[in-house]
């Protein structure tokens, strides 16, 4: 059961039902390039239409507060950042590779745009 101060993302509904719960939502998402939404869509479909991977957009989601229900594991092959992402924030390393050195003042948020540039740059986020 939810707790009832959880803001609950269920990709099952449609984007329209998501917003009416969520205003803050669709400035969210403008912020990830996802603009002018199909209302009627649900994100994982909006994701694909996009070339998108839906757990990228969980994952910015769940940065901003939400809980994510119903975010499905694609099938086609692709390989998720995601595991990238948490490589370089908890091991220090992207892909065994050591990350430069960067200032105390904020190592997790350069390593964190590193990881982001480089999965841009891989194709597996947009740009």
């Amino acid at each position: 059961m939810a707790n009832e101060d959880e803001k609950v993302i269920d990709f099952d509904l449609a984007a329209g039902e998501l917003f009416s719960s969520y205003p803050d939502l669709p400035a969210l998402l403008e912020e990830m390039g996802i603009e002018n939404v199909d209302t009627g869509k649900t994100i994982p479909q909006i994701a694909s239409e996009l070339g998108v991977e839906t757990s990228v957009i969980a994952l910015a989601l769940e940065a901003s507060g939400f809980v994510v229900h119903g975010l499905e594991p694609s099938a086609d092959g692709y390989k998720s950042p995601l595991d990238d992402v948490v490589s370089v924030l908890f091991d220090n390393s992207y892909h065994g590779e050591p990350l430069p050195d960067t200032p105390s003042s904020g190592p997790m948020l350069a390593h964190m745009e590193m990881a982001i540039r480089r999965a841009q740059d891989e194709g597996k986020l947009p740009k």
